[in-house]
């Protein structure tokens, strides 16, 4: 019998809440916010599937890339996009002289005995189609492996050949004469490096990418590799995996921010972090305000004198100097600041709350509840809680929008979690690496409107509730 009277009231509440979506489609503000709104919820569900990469990737690109896309324009249509190059395995070019290479998967494995000095050059060639970059990087594995008497040792060196001619060294080892490991931590080169430049010959100011990148055509990596073995020793060389990647100036949906991340990435998972501020702040404050305004309404009195001096007493707490307080002390963090917007957003929803409750206390069928004998609990929950409920689903919707701009100012202020991918955090970024100024609208542009557009759906879905819920509206727009 219970089971059966607990499925009737849910099947009831399904229905209801059926009923009330049906009845917010008749109105086209409700059609509108609800096709928004469900469309930034898709995004902020499958944002790990949409977003190509994480938004903590960076070196992605150069920094400030722009779109893509720009590409079909004439005065961008060269400008380098990303070039990648792994070579391994049996995609070396292998050319030696008494050495006898073993590949071993993705490992090209030299190995000299006795008295020898041998020599051996693997290769990889590729085409680099665009205008010069700016920089480039890579990451170069190998294994040293030397054994019997001492003496033996080994060098690898790395070039990069140009279609010219010209041949520039990125890397050199040294004189290797004990095992080394440098596979799990390969070596690593960067074009920004300033003892690389001086290396070349260059200026430290010179990008070293213009400089070597300066045509187009098939250019080399050239991995060198010396061995020298001595009576009675051994040595042996595993090359790995070598990764080399020209860094392009045009990338992704919406280019890359100063450290080369993907701003498009940033965007889709900044719609989680809007949409968990909105929904848990108004609910938090929703719910403290609801608390507040009833037991002040319904009780009166001293209580409800306490409760209203404490509720104008947080009205007039700046949240500002509050929130910097909070993080030079405690820090920061997404879920503080989701607590102190809730904290600090119910009091005007208590105030209304009370006023109503008020004017419910003293009419007739709570007069009669009470005088059935019924509790002050059950008249709360009974009688007066169903009459809040319009205002309730309203403000709820409608403090939403609040939450989430305050977040992104927060942020943007840069009194937000520095490690959570806002909306407000990707404009705060943008003005701090000097977006504005550069006039890179691609990254200014698109969190605004994303902001923008999340608050006007939950606006207008409060406006189709409230014209549903409020009598005096629905007469109004009737006639």
């Amino acid at each position: 019998m219970k089971a059966s009277l607990a499925s009737a009231k849910g099947t009831g509440a399904f229905a209801g809440a059926l009923g009330a979506l049906r009845t917010i489609l008749r109105y086209r503000k409700g059609v509108f916010g609800l096709t928004v709104l469900a469309f930034f919820v898709l995004i902020a569900v499958f944002a790990d599937v949409i977003a190509p990469h994480k938004p903590d990737e960076i070196n992605l690109a150069e920094g400030y890339a722009v779109p893509a896309w720009f590409k079909m324009f004439p005065q961008y249509r060269d400008l380098p996009e990303n070039v990648d190059v792994v070579a391994e395995g049996k995609s070396w070019s292998i050319r030696s002289e008494g050495l006898s290479p073993v590949i071993l998967g993705n490992t090209v494995v030299l190995t000299a005995n006795g008295s020898k000095r041998l020599t051996a050059i693997l290769e990889r060639s590729f085409d680099y189609p665009y205008s010069p970059p700016k920089g480039f990087y890579g990451a170069l594995a190998y294994n040293v492996t030397v054994s019997g008497a001492s003496g033996s040792t080994a060098r690898i060196r790395l070039y990069l050949d140009t279609p010219s001619g010209g041949s520039y060294m990125l890397y050199d080892s040294g004189s290797i004469a004990v095992n080394v490991s440098r596979s799990s931590t390969p070596v690593t080169f960067d074009a920004r490096d300033a003892s690389l430049k001086l290396a070349l010959g260059f200026s430290l100011y010179d990008d070293l990418g213009e400089k070597l990148f300066s045509e187009k055509g098939a250019y080399k990596l050239r991995v060198v590799v010396y061995l020298n073995a001595v009576e009675g020793g051994r040595v042996s060389v595993a090359v790995g995996r070598l990764y080399f990647r020209v860094r392009g100036l045009a990338y992704g949906l919406l280019g890359t921010d100063n450290l080369g991340a993907d701003i498009f990435s940033n965007l889709i998972y900044g719609t989680r972090v809007s949409l968990l501020v909105g929904v848990l702040a108004s609910a938090v404050s929703i719910s403290l305000g609801l608390i507040v305004g009833i037991v002040a309404g319904y009780k009166g009195g001293i209580v409800d004198q306490v409760l209203m001096f404490f509720t104008d007493t947080l009205m007039f707490i700046p949240l500002i100097p509050l929130l910097v307080a909070v993080s030079v002390f405690v820090g920061k963090s997404l879920y503080i600041t989701i607590l102190l917007i809730a904290l600090f957003s119910w009091m005007g929803f208590a105030r209304n709350c009370r006023a109503y409750v008020m004017s419910l206390r003293d009419r007739l069928f709570v007069e009669a509840a009470r005088a059935l004998g019924a509790s002050d609990t059950y008249i709360i929950f009974k009688h007066i809680l169903p009459q809040l409920s319009p205002i309730v689903y309203v403000t709820l919707v409608l403090n939403v929008p609040g939450a989430i701009l305050l977040e992104a100012s927060l942020s943007f202020l840069n009194l937000g979690d520095p490690s959570v991918p806002s909306w407000g955090r990707m404009l705060y970024n943008a003005r701090y690496s000097g977006a504005f100024s550069r006039l890179m609208w691609w990254w200014i542009l698109p969190p605004g409107v994303m902001i923008t557009l999340l608050a006007m759906s939950f606006v207008l879905i409060g406006q189709a509730l409230d014209e549903i819920l409020n009598p005096k509206l629905r007469a109004r727009r009737l006639s």
